[in-house]
């Protein structure tokens, strides 16, 4: 009988040891990892948080930011068209970078105003970005709820300005959310957001939630958005305690597949992963202003100006030869131009005097004045049937140029009623006495007011007539191109 009594007791003792270690440590839950989870930042580049260095002058344009002592402590990682703030901390304004000077010198597009210029006012640039979480679930749960912690910081964690240890919460509200789709589940409920040390969501991480009824299917791919991808998206952190420029601070993120609501949301499934901002890389280069123009001789036999050429020229030559006389002689060149200036480019013509012999001026081919004895340097006129009186002259025919005085089938002014060849003077430096049918300005042939997005292109045609009784002689003039671009 006692032996039964000890076997009794023995067992008794046994089962209340068993339940009682069952209570002190109740069995854990069936968990597994979410898997393919990834956090993808529209911008992974660290926000900027640095100060003046010295008192800077009212109206002034270069900044001046300290060495040492803040979070940011050079000018890397702002850039030309960055929006600052500056101020003391509670007033201030903001402004737009417009160059960066050297390491700790920027200027600003507009002055300092007089409250935005004591040493050590802060200068702050923010970055933000939205988060895109995508992962795949690992558990069917029903009626849970997926949950997002990002690492929030421990001080002014929703304040729009941001933190050297985590995200600030720029005051995201649930309509900046986008939860997960699909998956399997009857339907999704509106996501919320909720900061740092709010309800439910214990301080150091924000918290953003997706509910959803139903069960969800395993492997299932979903993604939540956090942010609007415009002015209401997470602050990224400014660079950390100890930062080295160039290597990147590293942030967990957490995933969570919470379980059913009637156990009030239990941690089923939970993933954590890492994220990294950095500086972005300043990447300068000089692009020097130029211009390019060039002069190319054409070959004889081409169709130039509407008519058919008879001399070959060179960059440097228009070598008409022993000229047929009483004849129109033709020939052309092709002009070239591209520059990079913002107000684009501008080329000119000008002579030195009409043809002569020897550049004594006294034995010429006058320049012509077109078959109504009404062209200029200045007018356009129709010169295409007076070929028995010495002339010089010339046309165009343009290419691809922005724009052109006239060209050989211009039919406005003096070449009105459908012209066969367009002409006008050359111009000419020589004095009125000399040239009284020319002015010495030099007249502007092809132009374009803005960056050309191409070269552009111009044929100049030369036309010259040699009269039965022009004395014999070698004549020349000289011709000047000049190219000008306005930076």
């Amino acid at each position: 009988m006692k032996r039964f009594l000890a076997k009794v007791l023995i067992s008794t003792l046994l089962a209340l040891s068993i339940q009682g270690a069952l209570l002190v440590r109740p069995p854990e839950l069936d968990s597994a990892n979410l898997t393919s989870v990834k956090d993808t930042l529209s911008t992974s580049r660290l926000s900027y948080y640095g100060s003046l260095n010295g008192a800077h002058t009212v109206g002034t344009t270069i900044v001046k930011v300290n060495t040492s002592g803040m979070p940011s402590t050079s000018t890397a990682n702002l850039f030309t068209g960055d929006t600052t703030w500056i101020g003391d901390g509670s007033t201030g304004s903001t402004y737009t970078v417009d160059d960066i000077i050297d390491t700790d010198e920027f200027t600003i597009t507009a002055g300092l105003a007089s409250g935005d210029v004591e040493d050590d006012d802060l200068v702050i640039a923010t970055r933000s970005a939205t988060h895109t979480l995508a992962f795949t679930t690992a558990t069917a749960i029903p009626n849970g709820a997926i949950r997002i912690l990002i690492p929030s910081g421990t001080n002014g964690v929703n304040d729009g300005i941001p933190n050297h240890d985590g995200f600030d919460f720029n005051s995201i509200v649930a309509g900046d959310l986008t939860a997960p789709t699909g998956g399997g589940v009857t339907s999704w409920e509106s996501p919320t957001a909720t900061v740092s040390g709010g309800t439910f969501c214990s301080a150091g991480n924000h918290c953003f939630e997706a509910r959803y009824n139903g069960t969800n299917n395993v492997n299932a791919s979903l993604t939540f958005t956090i942010g609007d991808g415009g002015a209401t998206d997470l602050i990224n952190p400014v660079a950390a305690t100890g930062h080295a420029a160039g290597t990147a601070d590293t942030y967990t993120v957490t995933v969570q597949h919470l379980g059913s609501r009637t156990s009030d949301y239990p941690v089923l499934d939970s993933t954590t992963i890492k994220i990294a901002v950095i500086e972005s890389v300043r990447v300068t280069a000089t692009v020097d202003p130029s211009i390019t123009f060039t002069v190319a001789g054409e070959a004889a036999s081409g169709s130039r100006c509407g008519v058919t050429t008879d001399v070959t020229t060179t960059a440097t030559t228009v070598p008409f030869g022993a000229v047929t006389l009483a004849a129109f002689n033709d020939a052309a060149q092709k002009l070239s131009a591209v520059t990079n200036a913002l107000g684009g480019y501008a080329v000119t013509v000008i002579s030195d005097d009409q043809l002569s012999i020897g550049g004594d001026h006294t034995t010429e081919i006058e320049n012509t004045d077109c078959d109504g004895e009404d062209c200029t340097d200045t007018t356009s006129g129709d010169w295409s049937t007076e070929n028995d009186v010495s002339g010089f002259g010339f046309s165009l025919e343009n290419i691809d140029a922005t724009t052109v005085p006239f060209e050989y089938d211009t039919v406005t002014g003096s070449c009105a009623g459908g012209a066969d060849y367009c002409a006008r003077m050359v111009p000419s430096t020589a004095t009125a006495s000399e040239t009284p049918d020319d002015s010495d300005a030099v007249l502007q042939i092809m132009s374009n007011t803005s960056t050309p997005s191409t070269t552009e292109d111009l044929y100049v045609c030369y036309r010259l007539v040699v009269d039965t009784t022009q004395s014999a002689g070698d004549y020349e003039n000289n011709v000047t191109y000049t190219a000008t671009a306005t930076f």
